[in-house]
């Protein structure tokens, strides 16, 4: 009599594969991030002095806009 075993659910490399598929996601969310910063610091720099002035916010501030670290107060 034969006895059947699940290959596909205890197969050795597949915590390793779920480790790469892991780092892979981390690595794609953390470069969307970087897009997005980059983004936001190329549009204020776009501003002109007056501009910025009006939005109540210096030329100073934009790496603290940019790192999600700015507080007005």
């Amino acid at each position: 009599m034969a006895t059947f075993t699940s290959i596909a659910t205890n197969h050795p490399q597949r915590p390793v594969l779920d480790l790469f598929r892991h780092i892979g996601q981390s690595f794609t969310n953390w470069r969307a991030e970087q897009r997005r910063r980059a983004r936001i610091a190329r549009e204020l720099a776009t501003y002109t002095d007056r501009e910025l002035f009006d939005l109540r916010i210096s030329r100073a501030d934009i790496p603290a806009i940019v790192n999600g670290t700015y507080s007005r107060y």
